[in-house]
């Protein structure tokens, strides 16, 4: 009896030390809990602290979405951060829609080590108000209407009510977005919007701006623009 434990206590250390060797050869290893994370839109957030195998040293923590991004760094324009000490990823509210990349890299004096943490951050639903014109020129002095509103629901349906000479009209339709791109199409003589959603730090809270006209062409760019459109989001 007393060899059979014998037996199994040294098969015991010699699969640890094969552990400990491979752990050794494989080097420097980062493990966050989640190297997929799915937010929605307008909600800041962040990581646990991930798991490191520091060797003697412990080392520090560093980050970039570049050159996915190009020619922004979103940690330089403040979307994102890192904890140095604790590798800590944090994102506020402005973080661009679709999926962002961030590379990670710890790092001491001896080693380093880089992974690839995937941020997904989905549009779900909103009640934007503002306006539209006529204006088909790019000018960004142009002034836009007012008393405008849309309902994007998480069932992907969009709803208009606006004011058009003194009348209240309203309009019926859907909405699908690529990363940050949407499109609107309605019901209403294929009247279509397309634009940019960008979530903000201040207010308002977020931006819906684009074109509007009619159709869509192949490449889902409108076919007929007749003006410029923007919206805003208030008080998330």
């Amino acid at each position: 009896m007393k060899t059979i434990k014998y037996i199994g206590a040294l098969f015991f250390f010699i699969i640890i030390n094969a552990c400990n060797n491979d752990d050794d050869n494989n080097g420097l290893r980062v493990v966050y809990e989640e190297s997929f994370i799915e937010t929605s839109f307008l909600e800041a957030g962040e990581t646990l602290p991930p798991a490191v195998n520091w060797s003697e040293e412990r080392g520090t923590f560093s980050a970039t979405t570049l050159p996915n991004t190009a020619p922004d760094d979103l940690f330089s324009r403040d979307n994102l951060s890192i904890d140095e000490e604790t590798g800590v990823l944090s994102w506020d509210r402005s973080i661009p829609l679709g999926e962002t990349e961030v590379f990670i890299t710890a790092s001491n004096s001896i080693e380093s080590a880089t992974i690839t943490v995937t941020i997904k951050n989905s549009f779900v639903e909103g009640l934007f108000y503002g306006g539209f014109n006529n204006d088909v020129t790019d000018n960004s002095n142009e002034s836009f209407g007012s008393g405008n509103s849309i309902n994007f629901t998480k069932e992907g349906t969009a709803g208009l009510l606006g004011i058009s000479d003194g009348d209240i009209f309203s309009m019926e339709g859907t909405w699908i977005i690529d990363g940050s791109i949407m499109i609107v199409n309605f019901d209403n003589n294929n009247r279509v919007l397309k634009g940019i959603v960008n979530g903000r730090r201040g207010e308002p809270a977020a931006t819906f701006n684009g074109e509007w006209g009619e159709g869509l062409d192949q490449n889902n760019n409108i076919e007929n623009i007749n003006g410029a459109f923007r919206f805003s989001l208030e008080g998330e």
